[in-house]
């Protein structure tokens, strides 16, 4: 059944562009596979209904990943596809314990959009704060599973910041 599904060149479209972006929105969906948005919608809802994906549904957007791409990546890779967000994980993985300061000069986020990231991986866990003094400090709780799945994503969330991670890390790790 799963190859009936996607024989239709468009419905493979949209399954190939999630299946290289996880965690991407349906707006990116339609502009990957150069779709129109009620094309877009109707086939990403088929391939939903049928279980060769999977949305989440998000504050503001929903997310699609292929259904074999684990619960635990696909909260995650939904931050994550957030260039904000991914470079607020970075800095933290490249300096633990970070304040809302060290970490604005370091990103180059205002304290107002840093604290809407930081809430939000805080809600989710992905997040321990502690104190420096009177400041608040901000640790990834799992490290090895955020470089994990940078390393594992890497393609579709590419950029200088996780190549200069991921560079610096294996470098650190190498046998």
């Amino acid at each position: 059944m799963e190859e009936d599904l996607l024989t239709l060149s468009t419905r493979r479209l949209l399954y190939d562009a999630v299946r290289s972006r996880p965690g991407i929105g349906a707006r990116e969906v339609q502009r990957v596979a150069g779709t129109g948005w009620g094309e877009t919608v109707y086939h990403l809802d088929r391939l939903t209904d049928a279980g060769l994906l999977h949305r989440e549904r998000a504050a503001h957007q929903d997310h699609y990943f292929i259904a074999s791409v684990p619960l635990s990546d696909r909260r995650l890779l939904r931050f994550v596809r957030s260039v904000s967000a991914r470079h607020l994980l970075v800095a933290l993985l490249e300096v633990p314990g970070a304040t809302v300061p060290d970490l604005s000069e370091r990103t180059g986020l205002s304290a107002g959009r840093l604290s809407v990231h930081l809430g939000r991986l805080l809600e989710n866990g992905m997040l321990e704060t502690g104190h420096r003094g009177r400041m608040r400090t901000f640790t990834v709780v799992d490290p090895a599973r955020v470089i994990r799945l940078l390393t594992t994503y890497r393609e579709s969330l590419s950029d200088r910041w996780v190549e200069g991670l991921l560079e610096t890390w294996s470098e650190l790790f190498r046998p």
